[in-house]
């Protein structure tokens, strides 16, 4: 008579669902950091999308469906929405790394990956949004200005070429040069690409926000939001410039987020809310710009203390009595 193990089958049934019940979180959790960067990718592709809706003549301007008036001064147009599309895509950057690590799947493959969205998000959008913001504004821009439109034009979308070259050079630098995990990072080598972007959005929002405006002060906001316009060329090609150069920049987040800071700091970032609240647009250019320009501060600043390390040197060096 053959026997029977109901035991054994039962313990077997219990042992393969202790192995199997840990894999679905566990293969939940390391697929975050893949979709945080197809989210970023997803906010690229949705703010190009944006811009084309933009230069479409019956789809300017959004209608004003929604009755909270905040919401409107931030989302006025096509573009403005493209603008924080990418801003939602910058937080999904910084997230899918920090992800990786909590989820233990740092790899080449995510790294690629990430390159890849960042070459779409913050290098493609931008630059996109840059031109349909003078293409929209070019019948304005010829009525003040003339022939002198077709060089906005033209500077702008030579600055919108160098920057995504740019940009694509940058991130396939990175890569070839760093490791996988640059937790311990405190600079970077040359301008990273979502803070180029970041110099960019903040330059979008801010004219998106001054046409809407009647005035400003006793000067016409057309005339604020034509200077915008001119700068945004020289701007974004310098960008460019910038990400491929070897000039330092701080790690944000590895030098101020992850180290330890006294207590005063909450003073700053308390500072920082309020004037983001009440002064959101200038406040962000403000911030962008400051991160840009620190990179060449920071090479001045060296060779100025460079310059006068030997001076003090001679000056704490002990007189000869003889």
């Amino acid at each position: 008579m053959a026997r029977t193990h109901p035991e054994r089958v039962d313990f077997d049934d219990e042992r393969d669902d202790l192995y199997e019940s840990p894999r679905r979180p566990r293969l939940v959790i390391s697929m975050l950091p893949s979709a945080a960067t197809l989210g970023n990718l997803l906010c690229g592709f949705f703010a190009i999308y944006f811009c084309l809706r933009e230069i479409l003549p019956a789809n300017a301007v959004l209608p004003d469906r929604n009755p909270e008036a905040r919401l409107i001064d931030f989302l006025p147009t096509y573009i403005a929405i493209g603008a924080y599309l990418l801003l939602v895509a910058m937080i999904f950057d910084a997230l899918d790394g920090q992800l990786a690590r909590f989820a233990r799947r740092t790899s080449e493959f995510g790294a690629q990956l990430d390159s890849i969205a960042d070459v779409v998000s913050f290098g493609t959008a931008p630059a996109v949004l840059c031109l349909t913001m003078i293409t929209f504004a070019l019948p304005q821009t010829a009525e003040a200005f003339g022939p002198a439109a077709q060089w906005q034009w033209r500077i702008t979308l030579l600055g919108a070429l160098v920057y995504i070259s740019c940009a694509a050079i940058r991130l396939a630098r990175y890569n070839a040069e760093n490791v996988k995990d640059d937790s311990d990072k405190r600079v970077f080598a040359g301008l990273p690409v979502p803070a180029a972007a970041a110099a960019i959005i903040s330059l979008v929002i801010l004219h998106e926000h001054v046409i809407r405006m009647e005035s400003v002060g006793e000067i016409s906001t057309a005339y604020w939001a034509g200077v915008i316009r001119w700068l945004v060329g020289p701007t974004v090609f310098v960008l460019g410039i910038l990400m491929v150069s070897r000039l330092d920049y701080i790690h944000v987040f590895n030098a101020y987020v992850q180290s330890k800071h006294p207590p005063t700091h909450l003073v700053w970032l308390l500072v920082a809310a309020v004037c983001s609240w009440f002064f959101w647009e200038v406040f962000f250019v403000v911030l962008a710009g400051a991160y840009v320009l620190s990179g060449p501060l920071l090479i001045v600043l060296r060779n100025r203390r460079g310059s006068l390390e030997p001076e003090l040197l001679q000056a704490e060096a002990p007189v000869d009595a003889n």
